[in-house]
């Protein structure tokens, strides 16, 4: 956090115009709305925030959010997080991925912005499928999913986002899922805790993974 004088703001104050082209009933829609509801709450400013996406369906965020925000390449948000918070420390960055942009292509960048345990929030949507382009099994995916990429099921074992962290070194992993209560409370520790902040929230991709998480959502 910096030491600026907390501002009031309002839900609104962090909606923007743009259209939010998630499909209907994307678990996405509550990940915003719990965000925008939390930003309010730690007295953040608009104009000293910034959301850092990659490529991917939760990588739209930055389009949502009434900030500064830079949609930028397939795993190299954290790399962009990084230039932007060392060229104004005073910011408040907060980086949005997915499990395939953050935990395949862009592990290497993941593994690095937690490691050198940079200041922002890693916001990590994982739905277990690459849901942006059409269904394949992605780093998460369980064993026996079946997708176009796995018509037999899939084989691989899934990388957990959060052992994942603890190995890098991260010092504060925690969980959420998209339609839980209590998501801005984990948004606000997040934002509390001095260093990277890993967040991993379970999100239902309505299309290609329907109620993956139904067991404990």
């Amino acid at each position: 956090m910096n030491d600026m004088t907390p501002i009031q703001t309002s839900l609104k104050d962090w909606e923007t115009d743009q259209e939010v082209r998630w499909c209907p009933g994307c678990g996405d829609y509550a990940i915003l709305k719990a965000v925008q509801r939390t930003l309010p709450m730690i007295g953040a400013d608009p104009s000293n925030t910034v959301f850092v996406s990659g490529i991917g369906c939760s990588s739209r965020f930055p389009y949502y959010v009434e900030s500064y925000g830079f949609h930028t390449i397939h795993g190299r948000a954290p790399a962009f997080a990084t230039g932007i918070k060392l060229a104004n420390p005073e910011l408040d960055v907060w980086l949005v991925t997915g499990d395939g942009d953050g935990m395949s292509i862009g592990g290497n960048h993941t593994m690095h912005v937690l490691r050198r345990n940079l200041d922002c929030q890693i916001l990590l949507f994982n739905n277990e499928i690459y849901g942006l382009t059409k269904g394949q099994y992605s780093p998460t995916s369980r064993v026996g999913t079946s997708s176009p990429t796995s018509p037999i099921g899939s084989i691989d074992r899934p990388a957990l986002p959060c052992a994942f962290a603890l190995g890098a070194g991260a010092r504060f992993v925690a969980r959420g899922y998209d339609v839980s209560k209590d998501l801005p409370e984990v948004l606000k520790a997040a934002y509390a805790h001095k260093g990277a902040a890993f967040i991993e929230i379970f999100q239902n991709c309505i299309v290609y993974n329907k109620d993956r998480f139904d067991d404990f959502t």
